[in-house]
């Protein structure tokens, strides 16, 4: 049965967390002796430190427990890696395997040991048209050779999750944006950059960057962002990485980062159901801090009246550090989103992931104000903030448009918004 040690590298580390190993689809975490004596509960509520071992049934192999998974890439990451991994004569990884071939190369600050991964490649400047290129050719089941799409193969194994292709990157304190394959120049700030799918709009980059625009609008902590232009004209969108803090002369230091998916282990593709209510307690339970509490329930209404119906509890990270506990992350993956399509549905084209009042569709300012109650904020609180995300999505046309979002594309959206029933 394989074996995995679990590393904490961020502040105040390094030190071992656990021991894993994996027996067909149970996946048994026992942490270290070094682990429980830090007093550092990096999986409170499924694996709180007081329960020094347990076993994680999942659904299948590739199913792991929040703390492992939310520290590897999702879909389009673990493709890449896959194929990264064949190319290097591993035709069948476990999931196991593929933590140990991203060592260091993870998000957060947990990092897997033994390093089993090709070391580090030569810093890689990212041409933008030739990665979207690349990835287009890696959906298309084609594969590139040359040194260049190797680093961007190691960059994009590395990186966060969902189905989009992207790349861990970062500026060089000379302004370079270069592909962060584990080893980064001194002093460089990390950035994770988007690209398109096969299906995807041309704006789709723009889109997301109105979205965040919008929400900082209404008042919600968002991740700084930046459209990169590309020599075809295509516009990419960069994020800054809350997960790393930038050190003069140095690699930049890591932050242990958790989804809600992962702290409640909750998945959608298994069937696990969580509402906005689970999540807003979930804020209440881990943070402790009423303005934490405010900032949940207020993006959960601006999801809401802005269309975003890719709201699953994968797109809501936590960080933590010894010093401040834990504390909700900047929002990130904001866009308008027609939503999973459930099978029962016959005319309307999608709901939200994550309920109100029990639906996903349909939502009223009733429905909303009533997210007062988990929360424990006085209704008034909850209306307020209705009102400014209505506000602030009343200004798609004009922020769509200063963004480069074709004009199609802007008329589809703004028939929907404010997405609010009376």
């Amino acid at each position: 049965m394989r074996t995995v040690d679990v590393v904490y590298e961020g502040v105040d580390g390094p030190w071992t967390v656990a021991r894993v190993a994996q027996r067909g689809s149970v996946t048994f975490v026992e942490y270290t002796d070094e682990h429980v004596a830090t007093g550092a509960d990096l999986a409170p509520l499924r694996h709180p430190l007081g329960q020094r071992g347990r076993s994680f049934p999942g659904v299948n192999p590739e199913h792991l427990p929040g703390l492992l998974s939310d520290a590897g890439p999702d879909s389009w990451g673990r493709s890449v890696l896959r194929r990264d991994m064949r190319r290097h004569g591993i035709e069948r990884p476990e999931p196991l395997d593929m933590l140990t071939w991203l060592g260091r190369r993870t998000m957060g600050a947990l990092t897997f040991r033994p390093v089993e991964g090709p070391g580090s490649v030569e810093v890689a400047l990212v041409d933008l048209d030739r990665v979207q290129n690349e990835a287009l050719r890696h959906f298309a089941g084609e594969d590139a050779h040359d040194q260049a799409a190797e680093a961007v193969a190691l960059a994009a194994g590395g990186s966060a999750g969902g189905a989009r292709p992207k790349i861990t990157a970062a500026y060089t304190p000379e302004g370079r944006l270069v592909a962060d394959n584990g080893n980064l120049p001194p002093g460089s700030v990390p950035w994770l950059v988007k690209f398109h799918g096969q299906d995807d709009s041309a704006s789709l980059s723009a889109v997301e960057a109105s979205y965040l625009e919008m929400a900082r609008t209404a008042g919600i902590t968002t991740c700084e962002h930046q459209l990169l232009p590309g020599a075809s004209g295509t516009q990419y969108l960069a994020v800054r990485r809350f997960d790393r803090i930038p050190e003069p002369g140095a690699q930049p230091g890591r932050v242990h980062m958790a989804t809600a998916a992962g702290l409640l282990e909750a998945y959608p593709e298994l069937g696990q159901h969580v509402g906005y209510d689970d999540v807003i307690r979930l804020a209440r339970r881990v943070t402790g801090d009423v303005r934490e509490v405010t900032e949940m329930v207020r993006r959960a209404v601006f999801n809401v009246v802005a269309h975003n119906r890719d709201d699953h509890a994968r797109n809501i990270a936590y960080l933590w550090t010894p010093t401040d506990g834990w504390r909700l992350a900047p929002a990130f993956d904001l866009t308008f989103s027609l939503g999973p399509r459930p099978t029962f549905a016959a005319v309307d084209p999608g709901e939200h992931y994550l309920d109100v009042a029990g639906k996903g569709a349909y939502i009223t300012r009733d429905d909303l104000v009533g997210l007062h109650k988990p929360a424990g904020l006085e209704p008034h609180v909850v209306a307020d903030m209705v009102d400014e995300a209505v506000a602030a999505v009343e200004e798609w046309p004009t922020v769509a448009d200063r963004n480069g979002v074709d004009p199609d594309t802007i008329e589809h959206a703004a028939a929907r918004l404010p997405a609010i029933g009376v």
